[in-house]
């Protein structure tokens, strides 16, 4: 961030804020958010509020490089402002009673490696190589969701264990956001030609692999999906629906993709696909991870598949070689090839 752009808007905000801003307390804070991203938060705060939205300057600052004149980005950040108050949506003293926050739960995935610093001070539970994070979701409207990240401190606030943080949110995400398992072709239908997707999820019946070979997993609203990962049950129904061990490919936050075993995909090969989609595709704010997980449905585990080597699979050939020659009759073992002139 151009620390000359960032000062500017702070000096000058005032302007294009109405008169009850006349007093308003202007700040500047750098802000630790997914994957680690150093953001810089613009804060409007008036006389007596306790919860106001961040605004942060990164997009605005791109769009001004891209010739969008600093006139109209000044107009914006203040409608944001004026427009979306959390405080008048949700207070901070509501934070203090969990019974009031409880409902209000709701699970975002990461990549705990990728989110070393943003993982300090807060609960989470390792779901395979990823990690389930906890927030509290304050308001939604059609230009996304405003949530709180939970800490350990309000966890000793609200005088829970990690373990009762999870089940009380998987269950408020049950209650809101059902599970959708969609097939790659009905969401293609959906973007094309406006067809609702069927949701899978509650299926009595497998589904046909064969002609579908991939899956998406979501939410209704379809922000924060991937999230469903973490549920307890969802990975066991899907291992029913599709009747074989599958990939889930991290697609981004917002959902995954679920590719069935079909005994031909390698997970390197998967793990290439999304490493390049995740670096031409998804947005950094999006990012979820470059690692492909594998769930085992007998072991019921998620994690990373461990492929063989070269050397292992042609290990593996020699003896079903041997085993085959040794169910062969004795005199096709024992007959010698003579020589041709």
């Amino acid at each position: 961030m151009n620390q000359e752009f960032a000062e500017y808007i702070k000096s000058h905000i005032r302007e294009y804020l109405s008169q009850d801003y006349n007093d308003a307390d202007i700040t500047l804070e750098e802000v630790t958010k997914g994957n680690d991203r150093t953001l810089t938060g613009l804060i409007i705060r008036k006389g007596g509020e306790m919860t106001v939205p961040t605004i942060y300057l990164e997009p605005f600052e791109a769009e001004n490089k891209k010739g969008r004149p600093l006139d109209d980005i000044m107009r914006q950040i203040a409608e944001i402002r004026m427009e979306n108050s959390v405080g008048k949506l949700f207070h901070v003293d509501d934070l203090k009673d969990y019974e009031i926050v409880r409902p209000m739960l709701m699970i975002r995935l990461c990549d705990p490696e990728k989110n070393k610093e943003y993982l300090k001070g807060k609960p989470y539970t390792i779901c395979g190589e990823l990690a389930a994070t906890y927030r509290i979701q304050v308001m939604e409207n059609e230009e996304g969701v405003a949530s709180v990240a939970v800490t350990d401190s309000m966890l000793n606030l609200w005088g829970i264990t990690p373990e009762q943080l999870h089940r009380d949110t998987v269950h408020a995400e049950n209650a809101k956001n059902p599970v959708m398992f969609y097939s790659m072709e009905d969401l293609m239908s959906e973007l094309m030609f406006s067809v609702e997707p069927k949701n899978l999820f509650d299926s009595p019946e497998p589904v046909d692999t064969d002609f579908t070979p991939m899956y998406v997993l979501t939410n209704p609203g379809r922000q924060d999906g991937a999230g469903v990962i973490a549920r307890d049950g969802v990975l066991d129904k899907i291992g029913e629906l599709v009747g074989k061990n599958f990939y889930v490919l991290p697609s981004s936050v917002h959902e995954v993709l679920i590719v069935p075993e079909n005994g031909n995909t390698q997970a390197k090969e998967l793990e290439d696909m999304v490493r390049e989609v995740n670096a031409t595709q998804v947005a950094p704010e999006d990012l979820l991870s470059d690692k492909v997980q594998y769930y085992d449905r007998a072991a019921k585990t998620l994690g990373r598949k461990q492929e063989k080597g070269l050397l292992e699979r042609l290990s593996e050939n020699k003896a079903q070689v041997r085993e085959m020659a040794a169910k062969m009759p004795e005199e096709r073992r024992t007959v010698k090839q003579e020589p041709c002139l």
